[in-house]
C-alpha cells in the first residue's frame, strides 16, 4: 500500500475510518455480486444443459480429463 495513504488513514477519525471502511465493502459487495457471464455465455450454457437434459445417456468426460487434455494439448 501506498505509505502516503496509509499516514493519511491513519489521521482520520474513528468514525471516519468506519464510514470508509463500510463505503469499501459496498463498493466490493456490488461487484461481486454483478454477473461474471456475458448473455451470450448464459445462451451458450442454457443451450448446454437443455442438449444434457435431452440426452442424459450421453457419454461425456470427467473434468480430470477434460484437465489432461487441455493442458498437454500445444
Amino acid at each position: 500500500m501506498n505509505m502516503h495513504i496509509y499516514q493519511e488513514l491513519g489521521q482520520l477519525t474513528v468514525a471516519q475510518r468506519r464510514s470508509l471502511g463500510e463505503a469499501l465493502i459496498s463498493s466490493a459487495e456490488s461487484e461481486a455480486s454483478a454477473s461474471l457471464t456475458s448473455e451470450k455465455q448464459r445462451a451458450e450454457l442454457r443451450n448446454r444443459l437443455s442438449y444434457h437434459r435431452a440426452y442424459p445417456d450421453e457419454v461425456g468426460i470427467s473434468f480430470a480429463e477434460l484437465k489432461t487434455k487441455l493442458l498437454t494439448t500445444k
